[in-house]
């Protein structure tokens, strides 16, 4: 007798579901498809229906595809700004992609396609979003612009990274493209092992599937509320859209000369003297409305009050975190919240009360420039500047040092968290290396292609490590140390993306941050050894930390989308097809504004908290020599340590610790409004009228359209006035 696999995640399948696939009538969606889902006995059943029916069912038409593909790459743009400004993306895409297909009457097959085509292209600003403005963050440190300044060289003798040495965006693209190809083609391989033979559970997995049963068999009312949710989506988001504009578009007259503008350094003789420049135009509301308790769409408490020394107290108007807030519900929403009133009401009162001194790289008022330590109350008591200068100095300094060290703790302890997870996952690549059980047939005669070719896996790494070496070579940075880059990543992509792909496969979040500072101490590492200098060093580990981010988030996008596939009968082809077609224009998007945002970013030009770019320049600039306050650091990590344990959301509480108040206020406000609408709203209505499950997905995704509109609304608007201010 032969032995039977052991398995963490398999699941018990019913007798009807059994009797049902013996005599080989379940079907697409029946009932006991619902009720044996991760059995692994549907999941073979299903993969082999496929392999025959599939070709029947599952047909590829380019005018959905250019659909999907349109939508994916509007939110490559949406979600880096979303991204850089709270420090979380969203999955609006695939909704966008979902509900076209139910108004236009697509099939289940061609709505998986054409939405992972645009999940393909929209998740590619991934890396972009995490990583990539560190690089502009360290080049373009300045004493006296607040994004950047801490930053610099000890004593601001200089920056870690040179400006002439940030490779062009051709070179951004192309890397990343290469990558992310790379990146999908090796989960070919695992699509059998996680997803059929031993389904990973991803959670969450069943309310897409749910959804696509919702399009089998559409009826007119279902295809009008689809309808209806798009206008939705388009009259929200025209609205936030008009209102942002009214925020942040600089197009009245500055009428408060004395608090908009900039300050600039004029020479005169030999000396060089600070003067203000007040702006020529400010926005509307701001024209109208400023004041003590309104600035820039935050209202706020005075910031001359004594308790404004210790503390703050904002609410920011923003559609983008009151959707953000409505996704993630009450109770993530104040994990995350609960990090910044740790660090608004105890970190930042207890630094300024105690006048913890903080370092700097420059002393305000030193002449020469020299390095130091000052108090938060320095600022007031001995420059003159308001109060709030010193809860935002003691925010700035020592409160977000230790978030990002928190962010760190949390994220690696979520890893070792994963230990036996590591241990089956890399069990499963040694099995693979020896030409394992995961390579079967790819291709059926007479019909074509099932999967993707698993042949093209070696070929495509070979030419990635030849084609990525050549690129950098060419864009000037050693050979050397390009072939050893290309090689690393090669290697890495394959291991801790297989490593990330199984934790978000048990957990339902993919460890982007956590398995990126691996990647980045290990290209550190390998330059620092090469004897490579610090710029270089610098610009290329986190150039390959952004293309790595990009492509195990990839990774992890067409594994979901192989999951919702095998449930809908789409053949794994032509969704490996969609995912490379949104991979080849998103990226293009992605790098694109990509450079705006972080010029934008570090200009001051727009206000984006970007916490995971400054976690990683603050993490490159520890490893690179830099000066930090280790003491704070290390308690931060402690803290991470102690809420991942706690909670197993420590680095959300890290990003809470990192976001101002008024940020994270509206993620409260957002998830409350939520759980109070499904608990005194939905459920009751659903219980009085007989809803079916149907009829309450179809609601609650209608809710989903109006927070959706909120955040596209406000970061397209937000986008186009990015690209004003920085190019006028």
């Amino acid at each position: 007798m032969g032995e039977v696999r052991r398995s963490n995640y398999r699941l018990p399948p019913t007798p009807e579901g059994l009797k049902k696939m013996e005599e080989g009538t379940l079907r697409h969606f029946d009932i006991e498809m619902f009720s044996n889902l991760n059995t692994e006995v549907l999941e073979e059943y299903l993969d082999e229906m496929n392999r025959n029916e599939g070709f029947a069912r599952s047909r590829w038409d380019w005018r959905k595809i250019l659909m999907g593909l349109l939508i994916g790459m509007a939110f490559a743009m949406i979600n880096q700004y979303v991204g850089l400004k709270i420090g979380l993306i969203t999955g609006g895409a695939w909704y966008m992609a979902y509900l076209v297909g139910m108004a236009f009457r697509w099939s289940p097959t061609e709505v998986n396609m054409t939405a992972g085509t645009a999940t393909g292209a929209d998740r590619t600003c991934t890396g972009f979003v995490f990583t990539y403005p560190a690089i502009f963050l360290l080049a373009y440190a300045a004493a006296d612009n607040p994004v950047t300044e801490n930053y610099l060289k000890p004593g601001g003798t200089g920056t870690f990274i040179s400006t002439g040495d940030i490779p062009p965006l051709a070179i951004a693209y192309m890397a990343a493209v290469l990558a992310a190809l790379l990146g999908i083609m090796y989960f070919i391989i695992f699509r059998r092992i996680w997803l059929v033979e031993d389904p990973l559970p991803m959670p969450g997995f069943q309310a897409a599937v749910k959804l696509m049963d919702i399009t089998k068999d559409l009826s007119s009312g279902s295809s009008e509320e689809a309808k209806r949710s798009l206008r939705i989506v388009t009259f929200v988001g025209g609205s936030m859209a008009f209102f942002t504009f009214l925020r942040d578009f600089p197009i009245a007259a500055n009428n408060h000369k004395e608090e908009f503008g900039t300050v600039i350094v004029k020479n005169i003789g030999d000396e060089k003297v600070r003067a203000w420049k007040p702006d020529a135009h400010i926005p509307i509301l701001d024209h109208f409305f400023f004041g003590k308790n309104y600035r820039s769409g935050e209202i706020k408490v005075a910031d001359d009050v004594e308790a404004s020394k210790y503390t703050h107290l904002g609410y920011e108007f923003t559609g983008i975190q009151l959707a953000i807030g409505w996704f993630m519900k009450f109770r993530t929403a104040f994990l995350v919240s609960l990090g910044t009133l740790f660090t608004w009401y105890f970190i930042v009162p207890l630094a300024v009360w105690l006048e913890v001194p903080a370092y700097v790289p420059v002393v305000p008022g030193s002449d020469p420039a020299a390095e130091g330590h000052i108090s938060p109350l320095y600022l007031v008591e001995t420059l003159g500047l308001p109060n709030s200068a010193a809860a935002y100095f003691a925010y700035g300094r020592i409160a977000r040092v230790m978030a990002i060290g928190a962010i760190l703790g949390g994220g690696f302890t979520g890893l070792l968290k994963m230990a036996p997870t590591f241990k089956t996952a890399t069990a499963d690549i040694q099995s693979l290396l020896r030409g394992g059980k995961a390579i079967r047939k790819d291709f059926v005669a007479g019909r074509g292609w099932y999967e993707w070719p698993v042949t093209h896996i070696p070929v495509m790494a070979a030419f990635v490590l030849v084609a990525m070496t050549v690129v950098f070579a060419a864009g000037g940075f050693p050979v050397g140390q390009s072939l050893a880059f290309s090689f690393v990543l090669i290697i890495v992509t394959f291991i801790l993306g297989a490593i990330a792909i199984k934790v978000a496969g048990e957990v339902g979040i993919t460890p982007v941050s956590g398995t990126s500072f691996i990647t980045l101490l290990l290209l550190v590492g390998v330059f620092t050894a090469m004897g490579t200098d610090h710029s270089t060093t610098a610009i290329m580990a986190l150039f390959g930390t952004t293309i790595f981010g990009t492509a195990i988030s990839l990774s992890s996008d067409i594994t979901y989308d192989f999951k919702v596939g095998l449930y809908c009968g789409t053949r794994p082809f032509h969704l490996m097809r969609g995912e490379m077609t949104g991979i080849v224009f998103g990226t293009l998007v992605a790098a694109f504004f990509a450079t705006i945002f972080s010029k934008g970013l570090v200009d001051a030009d727009i206000n984006l908290a970007a916490p995971q770019a400054h976690a990683f320049a603050t993490f490159t600039q520890i490893v690179m020599g830099g000066k930090v306050q280790w003491n704070v650091f290390i308690l931060g990590i402690a803290i991470g340590v102690f809420m991942e344990l706690l909670t197993g959301m420590g680095t959300a509480f890290g990003l809470g610790m990192y976001l101002p108040i008024q940020v994270t206020l509206p993620f409260l406000v957002g998830g409350g409004a939520r759980d109070l609408w499904e608990r005194r709203v939905l459920e009751p209505r659903a219980k009085r009228e007989n809803w079916d499950e149907r009829k309450k997905t179809m609601k609650l995704l209608e809710t989903y359209m109006i927070a959706t509109g909120l955040l596209v609304g406000e970061a397209v608007m937000g986008a186009i006035i990015a690209v004003y201010m920085i190019t006028t």
